[in-house]
């Protein structure tokens, strides 16, 4: 199985600017209790990883409870809120509006060069070397139309369609060899006739009411040995483990479920798939860690973390990280699955 150890020159403050992110969180909490807590009923759930019942309580975030697996160690909200009301949120809530006018506004330029580019150039890449002649690509629940802009300049797949976007598509991105976009969800549209050689799905999985329906779906989707690339958040990573309920890049909806390494694997596993790729190339899990602190005087972190932290250099902190990419280890995971 691959895994990739990779770094790029960029920093917390270059995509989750601090008093901006703070902004969003602070509406999130707001919106979250608003349209997904009280107004209506919340359902227990199994291990969206690896189905099981046993479980205990981790913390609570913005009026919903977090809870841990104990055979895979995966994290996950339950009770949660319906399917329904979870993707209303992400159309209708202050906090998606005020993230895609403030938040994004101002980090693009960053994140084209630092995040979609490089994510363009794995998925080209990564379907070269895999597959011969590659025709049909899918990406669901679209978030940047840079990543789309990128994918249809490459000249690798005859036909592109966009799932259910959860932004505006360019018309500069449906016209002539573009994207044909479907409006309806993934588990309701006619998957039969789609073949897809390709199919992406950035943090799909993390906001998914059910993510085993979700990937069985996309199993079918697609042509035999079709790949699927996924990026999530993996709570196996340094930051998310020390920072635990502290984490400001753990909170609902965004996070409905929050896999462990063991939980992914098991996850794609019992979905049908065989995994070719699974590399945590997070870059920010010591800066995120050192900016809590610096933040929070009150936090307590282990003492080696804490150690490490404020008495060794960027040196040490660039070797460190390499460490945590090299035995998966960082927040940030990303994964290619082939349809066995």
């Amino acid at each position: 199985m691959k895994r990739v150890v990779k770094f790029a020159d960029y920093r917390q403050a270059d995509i989750k600017p601090h008093d901006l992110f703070d902004q969003y969180l602070e509406i999130s909490s707001e919106e979250v209790r608003r349209l997904l807590i009280d107004e209506g009923k919340l359902a227990s759930i199994k291990c969206p990883a690896c189905d099981s019942e046993r479980r205990i309580f981790a913390f609570k975030k913005f009026g919903l409870d977090y809870v841990e697996c104990r055979h895979c160690g995966t994290l996950y909200i339950s009770p949660r809120p319906s399917e329904e009301r979870i993707n209303r949120y992400f159309l209708e809530s202050k906090a998606s509006d005020f993230w895609s006018k403030h938040v994004l506004k101002e980090t693009i330029k960053a994140r084209v060069e630092h995040l979609i580019n490089p994510e363009v150039m794995w998925v080209a890449n990564t379907t070269e070397e895999l597959l011969a002649k590659p025709e049909v690509f899918v990406d669901i629940k679209s978030r940047y139309a840079e990543f789309l802009e990128g994918i249809n300049g490459l000249s690798l797949f005859r036909t592109k369609i966009a799932i259910d976007p959860e932004i505006s598509i360019p018309e500069t991105l449906t016209e002539g060899k573009g994207f044909r976009v479907i409006e309806e969800s993934v588990q309701n549209v006619d998957i039969s006739g789609i073949g897809a050689d390709v199919v992406t799905g950035f943090y799909l999985v993390d906001r998914s009411y059910g993510p085993p329906a979700l990937l069985e779906c996309i199993n079918s989707m697609l042509v035999k040995r079709g790949l699927l690339f996924l990026i999530s958040s993996t709570i196996s990573g340094l930051d998310l483990q020390v920072l635990w309920e502290k984490a400001k890049t753990i909170f609902p909806p965004e996070n409905m479920n929050i896999f462990s390494i063991e939980g992914i694997e098991i996850l794609l596993e019992r979905s049908g798939f065989e995994i070719i790729e699974l590399s945590t190339p997070g870059q920010l899990d010591i800066e995120y860690i050192k900016t809590a602190i610096e933040r929070d005087e009150t936090l307590e972190v282990p003492r080696f973390i804490s150690y490490l932290i404020k008495k060794r250099d960027e040196d040490a902190h660039r070797a460190f990280q390499e460490f945590l990419q090299q035995f998966r280890l960082s927040s940030h995971l990303r994964v290619v699955a082939r349809k066995r």
